[in-house]
């Protein structure tokens, strides 16, 4: 009988350096798109990075109009301050009237201004505070953040708690009925109602006559004017640093491209 035998088959290796390029080629498609990848995100962090910038430049820019009308109306206030200061405690040579022409302004003014920086807390509570490559412009907008959440914050918190005393005073002390009547007459008055210096004057009778009482009354707008003072010094030196940061800001980031 006789035997047939099958042939074998014979498979042929691939050489050794085609394995090596294989690997070589998957391993450089591996790191391509890896530094593709990181290149887009780059890309995009600068994208955002400039977004962000421009945008808290253009919150500066409110900010140091703002601090601008707030100095105006520290100054526009303080000679007010002064003469309710005589009027009361010459209470007796006015007849024991508070006068409107002066204390009105008072009251329709609010002087302090804080900025609320949204775009550097969105930065912050997000995380993306990263993003911000240039240090110094970094270091600036944290310098400047201090200053608002510091010492500003204290002295508009300090402006307005003085501002409410003398108000405390006056319906302490004051007949408030003409006060009354004119705000009636300013709710309805279109003009007054956009702003509130355009309002008609009201003046308020001093219902008391004891001398210490009244020094506390008078007092009060000098506390409030001493209090205009140190939120004054605090102004300028947030508009110059907000106006320092615009600057930065603009150099770096172009906002015109």
């Amino acid at each position: 009988m006789e035997v047939h035998h099958h042939p074998e088959l014979h498979h042929h290796s691939k050489p050794w350096k085609e394995y090596v390029l294989e690997y070589l080629m998957i391993v450089l498609a591996v790191i391509t798109g890896f530094f593709a990848e990181s290149l887009r995100e780059h890309i995009n962090d600068k994208s955002k990075e400039k977004e962000y910038l421009l945008s808290m430049a253009n919150e500066l820019k409110y900010d140091t109009a703002q601090y601008n009308v707030a100095l105006h109306k520290m100054f526009y206030v303080r000679p007010m301050l002064d003469s309710l200061y005589y009027n009361v405690t010459n209470a007796k040579q006015f007849n024991y009237i508070l006068l409107g022409k002066w204390n009105t302004p008072i009251n329709e003014t609010r002087v302090a201004y804080l900025p609320t920086m949204p775009t550097f807390q969105q930065l912050k509570s997000s995380g993306n505070l990263r993003l911000i490559q240039n240090k110094k412009i970094l270091a600036k907008i944290m310098e400047y953040e201090s200053l608002i959440e510091g010492t500003l914050k204290i002295e508009v918190i300090s402006i307005n708690a003085a501002a409410e005393k003398v108000y405390a005073f006056e319906d302490e002390l004051c007949d408030e009925s003409d006060f009354n009547k004119r705000t009636n007459q300013n709710m309805q008055d279109s003009a007054a109602q956009f702003n509130m210096e355009n309002g008609a004057i009201y003046d308020m009778p001093i219902l008391i006559r004891d001398p210490i009482k009244l020094n506390e009354f008078a007092n009060s707008f000098i506390n409030y004017k001493s209090r205009n003072w140190g939120y004054y010094t605090r102004v300028n030196t947030a508009k110059e640093m907000a106006t320092e940061l615009i600057k930065l800001i603009s150099d770096e980031y172009h906002p015109e491209e």
